[in-house]
C-alpha cells in the first residue's frame, strides 16, 4: 500500500514541476490589432493570443531554437526560430517566431546561429513596445 502511495505522489509531483516542452507552431496562435496609446503618441500592434498559449504565460518551458547574440556584452539575446539572415528581422515570419531571452548569469556565452535548447519562465507580452511578444525569465540554455 504504501509504495501505491510514493507512485501517485511520485507522478503527481513530477507532472506539477517539470516545464512543458513547446514548438514554434505552438507559438503562432497570436493575432494583431492596431491600437492608439497615448504613452507612445501614436498606433501600436497589440498581440493577442490563442488559448493554448495563453495557458503558458508564466510556466515554465523548454524550446530549441537558434541563438541570436544582438548584444551579448548588453545580455540582449534572442531566441529564434530561423538563423539570423532569415528571422524576422530580414522579413522571414514574425514576431512569434523568437522569443527575448533573461538570461541566468553564466549562461551566455554563445555564437550567433548556435543551436540551443532553453528553458524559463515564459512571459507573454502585451504592454511594453519595446519588447518582443515572448520573454523568457530565468533562461538557461544548452548547446545542442
Amino acid at each position: 500500500m504504501n509504495k501505491f502511495i510514493y507512485l501517485i505522489f511520485f507522478f503527481i509531483s513530477n507532472s506539477m514541476f517539470s516545464q512543458y516542452e513547446i514548438n514554434w507552431l505552438q507559438l503562432r496562435d497570436v493575432f494583431y490589432k492596431l491600437e492608439t496609446r497615448e504613452d507612445v503618441y501614436g498606433y501600436i500592434q497589440i498581440p493577442y493570443f490563442g488559448d493554448g498559449v495563453e495557458a503558458l504565460d508564466n510556466q515554465e518551458v523548454k524550446i530549441t531554437g537558434y541563438m541570436l547574440t544582438l548584444s551579448p556584452d548588453e545580455g540582449v539575446f534572442v531566441l529564434s526560430q530561423n538563423p539570423y539572415a532569415d528571422c524576422f528581422f530580414c522579413g522571414y515570419g514574425g514576431p512569434e517566431s523568437a522569443i527575448e531571452l533573461r538570461l541566468k548569469p553564466g549562461y551566455d556565452d554563445f555564437l550567433m546561429d548556435e543551436l540551443v535548447t532553453v528553458t524559463g519562465i515564459l512571459r507573454l507580452n502585451r504592454e511594453d513596445v519595446s519588447s518582443g511578444v515572448y520573454v523568457m525569465d530565468n533562461a538557461v540554455a544548452v548547446k545542442e
